[in-house]
């Protein structure tokens, strides 16, 4: 049982129950342009792309928060912040996974999450293009649904205990060469019975609910994590960074069914001690 206090609760709430709704709406948006060609597709600064589509959900996203919790603060991917004054903060990326939109690949999803105090509450997943949901809320479970409609059962992690028939997921091999981490990718193909290359958001569905046993990823953005830190949690699992501390607001991340966690940060700590 959740010891938070009864305003925090109650706000928890009513913000899971919009959370699911408006990462919906959203991810309708995206499925409107998904598969065609009817966007525009730009480079941002970072070098990564951004779509008509991406922009259009976030702006849905946006709105529909404004309507409903308007002291609500917003932190999102493609637009300013918008600051709090209510202490509750949304953090939001419309299109997680563009590279795998962009191209037609389903393993995109929508990240809505909610904040209170930088402390994630309220968090979802939404992958429009396959149907399935994963969603949790501090004190009230993890839960996935695997297609519209579908009742929901509860999401829990795998209970693999040995690095060595694990399997791994990162989105990008690219990621680690782009911040100098190449020996963690090689450590991690030596010490893992199987890695996969299940992208964005999908690898953290899979390891939520038991199908694939850890996620790790060398670059990070609060929007890309920010649900994953009530998530996990909930689910069974843990979610740090690679030199174990907690929360949204770290460059990288690593993501496991708790019993591989030690074993994890004892092969990346030393890695990431060295980074920039």
């Amino acid at each position: 049982m959740s010891d938070t206090p009864a305003g925090i609760a109650e706000g928890i709430a009513a913000r899971m129950a919009a959370a699911l709704d408006f990462a919906r709406q959203a991810g309708d948006i995206t499925l409107g342009y998904f598969g065609g060609s009817g966007f525009a597709v730009e480079r941002k600064q970072d070098g990564s792309e951004v779509t008509t589509a991406d922009r259009e959900a976030e702006l849905c996203l946006r709105g529909l928060i404004g309507g409903a919790f308007p002291e609500d603060g917003i932190l999102g991917e493609e637009f300013d912040e918008k600051p709090s004054a209510s202490g509750w903060r949304w953090v939001l990326d419309p299109i997680d996974g563009t590279a795998s939109f962009v191209r037609g690949v389903p393993l995109y999803g929508t990240l809505v999450a909610c904040e209170y105090a930088q402390k994630t509450h309220v968090g979802v997943i939404q992958m429009p293009a396959l149907g399935e949901t994963v969603y949790a809320s501090e004190g009230g479970g993890a839960w996935h649904s695997r297609s519209p409609g579908d009742e929901p059962r509860e999401a829990r992690v795998s209970r693999v205990e040995e690095v060595s028939s694990a399997m791994m997921c990162t989105t990008s091999f690219d990621y680690f060469e782009q911040v100098q981490a190449e020996s963690a990718m090689t450590v991690l193909l030596d010490r893992f019975g199987s890695t996969r290359g299940w992208s964005d958001c999908y690898a953290h569905v899979l390891c939520a609910t038991g199908r694939v046993d850890a996620v790790v990823e060398p670059v990070l953005h609060p929007w890309d994590i920010a649900p994953m830190q009530v998530i996990y949690p909930e689910a069974g699992g843990c979610m740090s960074d690679w030199r174990g501390r907690e929360g949204a607001y770290h460059p990288t991340g690593v993501a496991s069914n708790s019993l591989l966690h030690r074993e994890l940060l004892a092969l990346l700590a030393p890695i990431a001690a060295h980074m920039a």
